[in-house]
Protein backbone atom coordinates (compact mmCIF):
# COMPACT_ATOMS: atom_id res chain seq x y z
CA UNK A 1 0.00 0.00 0.00
CA UNK A 2 2.71 2.29 1.02
CA UNK A 3 4.32 1.55 -2.37
CA UNK A 4 1.66 2.22 -4.42
CA UNK A 5 1.18 5.83 -2.22
CA UNK A 6 4.37 6.64 -3.17
CA UNK A 7 3.77 6.20 -6.65
CA UNK A 8 0.78 8.78 -6.67
CA UNK A 9 2.98 10.95 -4.35
CA UNK A 10 5.72 10.51 -7.64
CA UNK A 11 3.80 11.42 -10.54
CA UNK A 12 2.35 14.26 -8.35
CA UNK A 13 4.93 16.10 -7.67
CA UNK A 14 6.79 15.66 -11.07
CA UNK A 15 3.92 16.89 -12.69
CA UNK A 16 3.95 20.04 -10.41
CA UNK A 17 7.66 20.71 -10.66
CA UNK A 18 7.48 20.85 -14.61
CA UNK A 19 5.13 24.00 -14.13
CA UNK A 20 6.04 27.35 -13.45
CA UNK A 21 7.10 28.22 -10.00
CA UNK A 22 8.60 31.02 -7.69
CA UNK A 23 11.47 31.34 -6.61
CA UNK A 24 13.16 28.47 -4.40
CA UNK A 25 13.28 30.32 -1.18
CA UNK A 26 11.35 27.61 1.21
CA UNK A 27 13.28 25.94 3.81
CA UNK A 28 11.96 22.61 4.67
CA UNK A 29 11.94 20.92 8.22
CA UNK A 30 10.91 17.48 9.56
CA UNK A 31 9.83 18.82 13.07
CA UNK A 32 8.25 21.80 14.44
CA UNK A 33 10.99 22.65 17.06
CA UNK A 34 13.77 22.36 14.12
CA UNK A 35 10.90 25.74 12.07
CA UNK A 36 11.34 27.55 15.62
CA UNK A 37 15.57 26.86 15.03
CA UNK A 38 15.23 28.00 11.33
CA UNK A 39 13.08 31.71 12.67
CA UNK A 40 15.21 32.03 15.33
CA UNK A 41 18.12 32.34 12.97
CA UNK A 42 16.40 33.47 9.57
CA UNK A 43 13.62 35.68 11.31
CA UNK A 44 10.78 35.73 8.65
CA UNK A 45 12.41 35.64 5.32
CA UNK A 46 11.62 32.66 4.94
CA UNK A 47 8.79 30.01 4.75
CA UNK A 48 9.02 27.16 6.82
CA UNK A 49 7.53 23.70 5.84
CA UNK A 50 7.01 21.15 8.59
CA UNK A 51 6.97 18.09 6.98
CA UNK A 52 5.44 16.02 10.47
CA UNK A 53 2.57 18.12 11.58
CA UNK A 54 1.21 18.44 15.48
CA UNK A 55 0.50 15.81 16.80
CA UNK A 56 1.49 12.84 14.34
CA UNK A 57 4.00 10.35 15.23
CA UNK A 58 7.05 10.60 13.70
CA UNK A 59 7.87 6.76 14.08
CA UNK A 60 5.67 6.53 10.99
CA UNK A 61 4.13 9.10 9.57
CA UNK A 62 3.50 9.27 6.41
CA UNK A 63 3.94 12.57 4.51
CA UNK A 64 0.83 14.15 2.01
CA UNK A 65 1.01 14.73 -2.01
CA UNK A 66 0.84 18.74 -1.02
CA UNK A 67 3.98 18.02 1.70
CA UNK A 68 6.03 16.27 -0.98
CA UNK A 69 5.29 19.33 -3.64
CA UNK A 70 6.36 21.63 -1.21
CA UNK A 71 9.52 19.82 -0.28
CA UNK A 72 10.56 19.12 -3.81
CA UNK A 73 10.19 23.14 -4.06
CA UNK A 74 12.24 23.76 -1.05
CA UNK A 75 15.58 25.22 -1.41
CA UNK A 76 16.96 23.35 1.68
CA UNK A 77 15.92 20.40 3.99
CA UNK A 78 17.02 20.38 7.17
CA UNK A 79 16.56 16.64 8.41
CA UNK A 80 17.00 15.59 12.33
CA UNK A 81 18.12 12.45 10.95
CA UNK A 82 17.39 8.89 12.74
CA UNK A 83 13.34 9.82 13.14
CA UNK A 84 11.14 7.09 12.05
CA UNK A 85 9.35 8.47 8.80
CA UNK A 86 12.38 10.13 7.89
CA UNK A 87 14.07 6.58 7.45
CA UNK A 88 11.22 5.50 5.28
CA UNK A 89 11.05 8.19 3.05
CA UNK A 90 14.09 10.42 2.76
CA UNK A 91 15.74 8.35 0.13
CA UNK A 92 12.64 9.03 -1.99
CA UNK A 93 12.83 12.61 -1.20
CA UNK A 94 16.11 12.52 -2.49
CA UNK A 95 15.30 10.74 -5.69
CA UNK A 96 12.15 12.77 -6.34
CA UNK A 97 14.09 16.05 -5.72
CA UNK A 98 17.16 16.04 -6.68
CA UNK A 99 17.76 20.07 -6.46
CA UNK A 100 17.08 20.57 -2.66
CA UNK A 101 19.87 20.33 -0.44
CA UNK A 102 19.60 18.40 2.21
CA UNK A 103 21.43 19.31 5.79
CA UNK A 104 21.45 16.49 8.91
CA UNK A 105 20.72 18.59 11.80
CA UNK A 106 22.69 15.36 13.28
CA UNK A 107 26.10 16.78 11.79
CA UNK A 108 28.55 17.22 14.41
CA UNK A 109 26.91 15.86 17.44
CA UNK A 110 27.65 12.97 19.93
CA UNK A 111 24.80 10.60 19.30
CA UNK A 112 23.45 8.52 22.26
CA UNK A 113 22.06 5.03 21.05
CA UNK A 114 18.66 4.50 21.66
CA UNK A 115 18.55 2.23 24.48
CA UNK A 116 20.66 4.50 26.70
CA UNK A 117 19.88 4.81 30.27
CA UNK A 118 16.87 2.94 29.15
CA UNK A 119 16.56 -0.41 31.26
CA UNK A 120 16.54 -3.72 29.00
CA UNK A 121 16.94 -7.24 28.57
CA UNK A 122 18.79 -9.28 26.64
CA UNK A 123 20.99 -8.58 23.77
CA UNK A 124 19.56 -6.63 20.70
CA UNK A 125 20.30 -4.64 17.72
CA UNK A 126 20.80 -0.90 18.61
CA UNK A 127 19.28 2.37 17.62
CA UNK A 128 20.30 5.50 17.31
CA UNK A 129 18.61 7.79 19.95
CA UNK A 130 17.01 11.04 17.06
CA UNK A 131 15.76 13.49 20.17
CA UNK A 132 18.93 15.75 19.43
CA UNK A 133 16.94 18.69 19.87
CA UNK A 134 16.02 18.09 23.92
CA UNK A 135 19.50 19.22 24.57
CA UNK A 136 19.92 22.52 24.86
CA UNK A 137 24.02 22.05 24.06
CA UNK A 138 22.65 20.13 20.78
CA UNK A 139 20.63 23.42 19.88
CA UNK A 140 23.24 25.10 19.60
CA UNK A 141 25.29 22.85 17.48
CA UNK A 142 22.15 22.37 15.47
CA UNK A 143 21.95 26.46 15.03
CA UNK A 144 25.23 26.67 13.99
CA UNK A 145 24.37 23.80 11.14
CA UNK A 146 21.45 26.20 10.32
CA UNK A 147 23.76 29.34 10.20
CA UNK A 148 26.42 27.95 8.19
CA UNK A 149 24.12 26.67 5.22
CA UNK A 150 21.89 30.16 4.95
CA UNK A 151 25.26 31.92 4.51
CA UNK A 152 26.55 30.24 1.92
CA UNK A 153 23.43 30.37 -0.11
CA UNK A 154 22.72 34.19 0.87
CA UNK A 155 26.09 35.71 1.98
CA UNK A 156 24.90 38.86 2.14
CA UNK A 157 22.62 38.44 5.00
CA UNK A 158 25.39 36.94 6.67
CA UNK A 159 25.73 39.42 8.92
CA UNK A 160 22.12 39.81 10.06
CA UNK A 161 22.19 36.02 10.24
CA UNK A 162 25.12 36.26 12.44
CA UNK A 163 23.05 38.48 14.67
CA UNK A 164 20.34 36.84 14.96
CA UNK A 165 22.53 33.50 15.63
CA UNK A 166 24.38 34.95 18.61
CA UNK A 167 21.34 36.23 20.42
CA UNK A 168 19.80 32.55 19.75
CA UNK A 169 22.65 31.27 21.61
CA UNK A 170 22.48 33.96 24.38
CA UNK A 171 18.52 32.23 24.75
CA UNK A 172 20.41 28.87 24.93
CA UNK A 173 22.66 29.46 27.76
CA UNK A 174 20.66 31.26 29.88
CA UNK A 175 18.50 28.47 29.32
CA UNK A 176 20.75 26.15 30.40
CA UNK A 177 21.90 27.98 33.30
CA UNK A 178 18.23 27.98 34.73
CA UNK A 179 18.07 24.18 34.03
CA UNK A 180 21.12 23.65 35.86
CA UNK A 181 20.27 25.97 38.64
CA UNK A 182 16.72 24.60 39.15
CA UNK A 183 17.98 20.85 39.12
CA UNK A 184 20.58 21.46 41.23
CA UNK A 185 18.97 20.47 44.62
CA UNK A 186 16.86 18.03 43.58
CA UNK A 187 16.60 15.06 45.80
CA UNK A 188 16.50 12.21 42.84
CA UNK A 189 17.84 12.17 39.25
CA UNK A 190 15.81 9.54 38.27
CA UNK A 191 12.56 9.72 36.33
CA UNK A 192 9.66 7.51 34.13
CA UNK A 193 8.60 8.36 30.61
CA UNK A 194 6.55 6.57 28.27
CA UNK A 195 8.35 7.05 25.01
CA UNK A 196 12.01 7.76 25.69
CA UNK A 197 12.19 10.94 24.23
CA UNK A 198 14.18 12.82 26.69
CA UNK A 199 17.75 10.80 26.78
CA UNK A 200 19.87 13.90 25.71
CA UNK A 201 17.99 16.41 28.20
CA UNK A 202 19.34 13.20 30.67
CA UNK A 203 22.84 13.30 29.29
CA UNK A 204 23.27 17.14 29.89
CA UNK A 205 22.02 16.86 33.35
CA UNK A 206 23.23 14.15 34.90
CA UNK A 207 19.85 12.41 35.16
CA UNK A 208 18.76 8.40 34.30
CA UNK A 209 16.19 7.91 32.27
CA UNK A 210 13.77 4.91 32.60
CA UNK A 211 11.51 4.00 29.94
CA UNK A 212 7.95 2.02 29.95
CA UNK A 213 8.61 1.51 25.57
CA UNK A 214 10.70 -1.07 24.80
CA UNK A 215 12.87 -1.14 22.13
CA UNK A 216 10.18 1.07 20.28
CA UNK A 217 7.56 -1.21 21.02
CA UNK A 218 4.62 -1.14 23.27
CA UNK A 219 5.99 -3.35 26.11
CA UNK A 220 5.44 -6.50 27.53
CA UNK A 221 3.85 -7.58 31.01
CA UNK A 222 7.59 -8.91 32.01
CA UNK A 223 8.96 -5.35 31.11
CA UNK A 224 6.15 -3.19 32.79
CA UNK A 225 6.64 -5.65 36.14
CA UNK A 226 10.45 -4.77 36.01
CA UNK A 227 9.18 -0.69 35.37
CA UNK A 228 7.03 -1.06 38.10
CA UNK A 229 9.78 -2.56 40.98
CA UNK A 230 12.16 -0.43 39.50
CA UNK A 231 10.16 2.72 40.22
CA UNK A 232 9.05 1.68 43.83
CA UNK A 233 13.31 1.11 44.32
CA UNK A 234 13.70 4.55 42.66
CA UNK A 235 11.03 6.19 44.68
CA UNK A 236 9.50 7.63 41.64
CA UNK A 237 6.40 9.83 41.89
CA UNK A 238 5.42 10.64 37.84
CA UNK A 239 5.46 9.27 34.51
CA UNK A 240 6.11 11.72 31.78
CA UNK A 241 3.97 10.93 28.67
CA UNK A 242 3.49 12.15 25.10
CA UNK A 243 0.59 13.22 23.40
CA UNK A 244 1.66 11.75 20.03
CA UNK A 245 1.95 8.27 21.50
CA UNK A 246 -0.39 5.51 23.44
CA UNK A 247 -0.83 6.33 27.37
CA UNK A 248 -2.93 3.56 28.75
CA UNK A 249 0.12 1.20 29.50
CA UNK A 250 1.68 4.43 31.19
CA UNK A 251 -1.54 5.01 33.15
CA UNK A 252 -1.22 1.69 34.43
CA UNK A 253 2.21 1.53 35.45
CA UNK A 254 1.41 4.90 36.92
CA UNK A 255 -1.95 3.68 38.85
CA UNK A 256 0.57 0.91 40.17
CA UNK A 257 3.00 3.01 41.99
CA UNK A 258 0.70 5.67 42.80
CA UNK A 259 2.48 8.21 40.82
CA UNK A 260 1.02 11.25 38.44
CA UNK A 261 0.73 11.15 34.79
CA UNK A 262 2.25 14.60 33.51
CA UNK A 263 1.69 14.94 29.43
CA UNK A 264 4.73 16.89 27.74
CA UNK A 265 5.39 17.91 24.18
CA UNK A 266 9.36 17.77 22.92
CA UNK A 267 7.69 17.93 19.64
CA UNK A 268 6.08 21.42 20.47
CA UNK A 269 7.32 24.34 17.95
CA UNK A 270 8.00 27.06 20.93
CA UNK A 271 11.14 24.77 21.87
CA UNK A 272 12.28 27.47 24.41
CA UNK A 273 9.15 27.29 26.23
CA UNK A 274 8.49 23.73 26.41
CA UNK A 275 12.11 23.51 27.68
CA UNK A 276 11.36 25.86 30.30
CA UNK A 277 8.45 23.96 31.05
CA UNK A 278 9.76 20.73 31.03
CA UNK A 279 12.28 21.85 33.45
CA UNK A 280 9.63 23.05 35.89
CA UNK A 281 7.95 19.53 35.64
CA UNK A 282 11.16 17.51 36.21
CA UNK A 283 12.36 19.47 39.16
CA UNK A 284 9.01 18.22 40.73
CA UNK A 285 9.51 14.98 39.78
CA UNK A 286 12.60 14.71 41.14
CA UNK A 287 12.04 16.60 44.61
CA UNK A 288 10.68 13.44 46.16
CA UNK A 289 9.17 12.67 49.80
CA UNK A 290 12.15 11.73 52.29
Amino acid sequence: MKHIFFILILFFTIGCSTQKTEERNTITVSILPQKHFVEQIAGNQFPVNVMLPPGASPADYEPSPQQVEKMSNSLVYFYVGHLGFEKSWMKRFRETAEDVEYVSSSKRIDLLRSDVNHVHDGDHEHGTDPHIWTSPENVKTISRTIYNTLIEKYPGKADSFKMNLDNFISKIDSLDYHIRTELEDTTSNTFMIFHPALGYYARDYHLEQLSIEFEGKSPSAAHMKKMIDMAGKKNINTVFVQSQFETAKANAVAKEIDANVVSIDPLAEDWLEEMYSLTAKMKKALTTDE
